[in-house]
């Protein structure tokens, strides 16, 4: 759900000599530096495996010493607030908005012309407070539940 979205991808790293058959050591295995508005932590582990391949003379099986590390990135929490503020100023300029046409509608309310320009210009507004959204999601996306297949 965004903007609480966390996205999680495990790799598993081995290397093979195929001259010797045996597994090179993997000195450091983990991610780069930081992408905007997320923040990355990384947990690795070494495992053993057994890994089968043909080498040209049939299929081949050895053990091999591997690492997998498991990468999670997930928005930092001041986007999040910031998403979240933005999101409720929207929500509260609509408000405003419909307030206004009630009051003029069923109120009969005499109201200066700059104050009936007013929800007009909320309207206008609204496009332009979306895209202030830090790591901005493409417009009109539904801010809840994602409808993405999930495996």
């Amino acid at each position: 759900m965004a903007p609480f979205d966390v996205y999680s991808l495990s790799v598993v790293m081995f290397m093979i000599n195929k001259a010797t058959n045996e597994s090179v050591p993997i000195i450091a295995f983990t991610t780069g530096g930081a992408m905007d508005n997320f923040d990355i932590s990384s947990i690795g582990a070494e495992t053993t495996r057994n890994y089968t391949y043909d080498s040209g003379a049939g299929p081949t099986t050895i053990n091999v010493d591997s690492k997998t590390v498991h990468i999670e990135a997930k928005r930092t929490r001041l986007v999040q607030a910031v998403t979240i503020c933005l999101f409720l100023i929207n929500w509260a300029l609509t408000a405003a908005s419909i307030y206004i046409v009630l009051l003029v509608v069923f109120g009969k309310e005499e109201m200066d012309d700059a104050v009936l320009l007013l929800p007009v210009t909320i309207i206008l507004t609204i496009p332009t407070l979306r895209s202030l959204y830090p790591g901005l999601f493409p417009f009109g996306i539904f801010i809840g539940e994602s409808q993405a297949p999930r495996s």
